[in-house]
């Protein structure tokens, strides 16, 4: 999957792996989703919908959504389909949770 330069942000976790997220310049009008995969691979995406008052698309938050999918089995190193998260106003959980 071709990853877009453009509005993309690389964070990392304190154990060294590295990723990529993005999120449109106009997020507040027209993006539904952040995005994000592990720098280096082309294994399963995350898919954030940010959509929540509490919340704000920084690195300290995408770092906790990452940590929290983890927690609900995600696997970046795997080609599986994207694994969808919702943030509920203190934390991000599958969406069909």
């Amino acid at each position: 999957m071709a990853w877009p330069e453009k509005d993309t942000h690389r964070v990392s976790l304190r154990n060294g792996q590295s990723f990529l997220w993005h999120l449109d310049a106009d997020w507040e009008r027209t993006t539904r989703a952040i995005r994000v995969k592990e720098d280096g691979t082309d294994g399963q995406i995350l898919v954030l919908d940010p959509y929540h008052h509490a919340f704000l698309p920084t690195q300290t938050q995408v770092r906790r959504a990452i940590r929290d999918a983890f927690r609900a089995g995600w696997r970046p190193d795997s080609r599986l389909p994207p694994l969808e998260m919702v943030f509920d106003g203190e934390r991000f959980r599958r969406r069909e949770d």
